[in-house]
């Protein structure tokens, strides 16, 4: 099982990803995800902060769910 197979089987069981996995599901960068999708107001995917970790935040199951099939989702289909 590759990694990406790996992250969406989390993703299926309800796990909260942090933003370098999300940046691997979605096909961007770790700072893009945080730039775009969890710093505006309001943010695209919410977010907790991980307890007793310091400022690590971990992105909400259903939100990373909906960005993903957002971008696999085919336009232009009649």
């Amino acid at each position: 099982m590759d990694a990406v197979e790996e992250l969406e089987e989390r993703l299926s069981r309800g796990e909260w990803l942090l933003p370098g996995e999300v940046a691997l599901l979605l096909s961007v960068s770790r700072s893009t995800v945080i730039r775009v999708f969890l710093n505006p107001d309001p943010p695209k995917i919410r977010y907790r902060i991980r307890p007793g970790s310091g400022q690590y935040r971990e992105c909400h199951p259903e939100d990373v769910r909906r960005e993903l099939d957002a971008r696999r989702r085919v336009h232009g289909d009649q």
